[in-house]
């Protein structure tokens, strides 16, 4: 299995359709939303809250996390927002493999933000422009979002080393 899709599965324990997020009323175990890719249903039990806002979008703090539906394999998802739900970020999961992004910077960050190494997923928030007849993809490298999978908590971590692309081509 390639380290992106053991990032995603580790990222998104549960199957295909989601993984939720954080606090939302008692009782509730799943959470059906209207995406830009159809209706995806998140089970509540695998939330990610963060703890501190997605620079610029205060007020969301609850996402859920699911595969983005396509007709061929890919290893791009989907962070929803669960409450309010009008907000969604396209992700990738970043490959440790490719070495884009120094050890010591991760390791920094894991401490920085309490994360123990084996409970670390991290995901690169993507951008598509379109370019004449193409598109051109690119992730966020600088900003990258940090889970804890064991406590279902995010953050979108600015690595302090300026050599990081906002818009790393892909």
């Amino acid at each position: 299995m390639p380290r992106e899709h053991m990032a995603a599965k580790k990222a998104a324990p549960v199957a295909p359709g989601a993984m939720a997020s954080a606090p939302l009323p008692e009782g509730a175990k799943k959470k059906t939303v209207d995406t830009r890719f159809g209706t995806i249903e998140f089970d509540l039990g695998q939330a990610l809250t963060f703890p501190k806002a997605i620079p610029g979008f205060i007020g969301y703090q609850s996402f859920g996390l699911a595969m983005v539906p396509s007709e061929t394999q890919s290893s791009f998802m989907l962070l929803q927002a669960l409450e309010p739900t009008d907000l969604s970020f396209i992700v990738l999961p970043y490959d440790p493999a490719a070495a884009l992004i120094e050890p010591k910077d991760v390791e920094a960050a894991q401490q920085h933000l309490g994360i123990a190494p084996g409970d670390c997923a991290i995901m690169l928030i993507a951008t598509f422009r379109k370019l004449g007849n193409s598109f051109e993809t690119s992730v966020n490298m600088r900003a990258p979002i940090f889970i804890d999978t064991t406590n279902h908590l995010a953050w979108q971590h600015i690595l302090p080393n300026d050599r990081y692309d906002v818009r790393h081509t892909l």
